[in-house]
């Protein structure tokens, strides 16, 4: 046996030159594949950033192409009543080509809601007196007769179906519940009333005819005026809910409870704005799936705090043709902020909207204590306060002005009141679902 030349070590394995070229194709091939699925994975890496910066891009571009750049309800412009077929009532500023009109939000949603086979809702000329077809008698623009119906969908912000309806809270008094009512009946739906506390608990029916007219007995000591209002509109498959509307009843900014008396049967306790809000509102507001599944809250007061003011200056024998005082004026001016900051505090997803005051016709019995000269410095601080809070502001009267014949005292008719109003109200709906900082707002998909 010939020796070994290891010193006992084991002895290292023939390899020949093949299998040496073998295990460096091996080696290449390794290095190769994991350079490739390297370069893979960074390919999808960089794709799906691409993707999602398209996507995020693409979203504000898309926001921003359908936000309107104005708003058209502000610009000066006239009020073009039809009274034959209401849904078709609507502000047209005189600048059409800086400011265009509203969309034609109401019939859309009209067909949305009932079919396009179904016809708008139409009334008779013969219906309404000389005097409503004299005061409503302004034609279209002959450019506007002649152009052609657009092809845009005025809503595609209300076709989809969400498992949270779009909501809009409407916090205010008696024009504020006769607008949910007029939404209601300009698309032929029922009001639902209930209590705050259990909104499963109903007055028992039926309703009166018109709600805005009148409201049945009391309900466990509660005047149903006073009583959260409800109005839902549903699409036409009963798939869900298109809109819905709820209206939160309150006594303006009175901090006294000064309107607990016997004259004014429909109070009912709490008084004051914030303790309805914590009390009655948001637990009602919760039953229907929480203060930040709420789009829109529009917010109002002024008549309320109008008479107050008469209340009080009745029993000074202080005039009521003169002006409010510098302190009447400071203290609706702290009372309205406190009241927006409790607001915000509560519905802080929601696109929160102030609504101005329209003018009366001071004339008439039952208005003595909202003046016009009252009304006038109510609106204009009304602005000042919206504006120093950045709230968006939704001027009833600087559409309605002129049209004071079309109201029963404080309140505006179904037409033009009612159809601007609710023609607002889907405006507001919109600009929040359509907004950037909507809570419904995904990276993927809207809720």
């Amino acid at each position: 046996m010939i020796p070994s030349h290891t010193g006992g070590a084991s002895a290292v394995p023939y390899r020949s030159k093949s299998d040496g070229l073998g295990l460096w194709k091996e080696q290449l091939e390794t290095q190769w594949k994991g350079r490739r699925d390297a370069r893979v994975r960074l390919l999808g890496v960089v794709s799906a950033g691409l993707f999602v910066l398209w996507l995020f891009a693409s979203r504000i571009v898309n926001v921003r192409n359908r936000l309107p750049s104005c708003d058209a309800l502000h610009q000066p412009g006239r009020l073009l009543v039809n009274l034959t077929s209401p849904l078709h009532t609507h502000w047209r500023p005189f600048a059409e080509s800086q400011c265009p009109p509203l969309p034609k939000y109401l019939p859309a949603l009209w067909q949305l809601t009932h079919g396009v086979e179904r016809s708008f809702p139409m009334y008779q000329s013969s219906t309404f007196s000389k005097e409503y077809r004299q005061v409503a008698a302004e034609p279209l623009p002959p450019h506007l007769l002649a152009s052609s119906p657009s092809t845009i969908d005025p809503i595609p912000f209300l076709r989809k179906r969400r498992r949270h309806p779009p909501t809009v809270l409407v916090i205010g008094d008696s024009v504020d519940r006769n607008g949910l009512v007029h939404f209601c009946q300009l698309f032929r739906r029922d009001v639902t009333i209930s209590h705050y506390s259990d909104i499963t608990k109903l007055p028992p029916g039926p309703y009166p005819a018109d709600l805005t007219k009148g409201h049945g007995p009391k309900h466990e000591g509660w005047d149903q005026r006073g009583l959260m209002h409800r109005c839902e509109i549903p699409f036409v498959d009963g798939s869900g809910t298109a809109m819905r509307v709820i209206n939160g009843f309150h006594y303006g900014m009175d901090a006294l409870d000064e309107f607990n008396t016997p004259d004014h049967t429909d109070w009912h306790a709490p008084g004051r704005i914030e303790n309805r809000i914590d009390e009655l509102i948001v637990p009602a507001i919760e039953q229907l799936g929480g203060t930040d599944k709420v789009d829109v809250v529009q917010l109002h007061s002024g008549m309320w705090d109008l008479a107050l003011f008469g209340m009080q200056d009745d029993k000074t024998r202080w005039s009521l043709t003169v002006p409010l005082t510098p302190e009447q004026l400071a203290w609706w001016q702290e009372r309205m902020l406190h009241a927006i900051y409790h607001v915000r505090q509560r519905f802080p997803r929601a696109r929160l909207v102030f609504r101005k005051l329209h003018r009366t016709d001071d004339a008439v019995a039952g208005t003595q204590y909202i003046t016009n000269l009252r009304v006038h410095q109510l609106r204009h601080l009304q602005e000042e306060v919206a504006r120093s809070e950045g709230l968006p502001i939704f001027d009833f009267g600087h559409v309605l002005e002129g049209y004071q014949f079309f109201q029963e005292k404080v309140h505006p008719l179904l037409v033009p009141g009612g159809v601007t109003y609710a023609h607002n109200l889907v405006h507001q709906l919109r600009l929040a679902l359509e907004s950037r900082t909507s809570w419904r707002r995904g990276w993927l998909w809207d809720a």
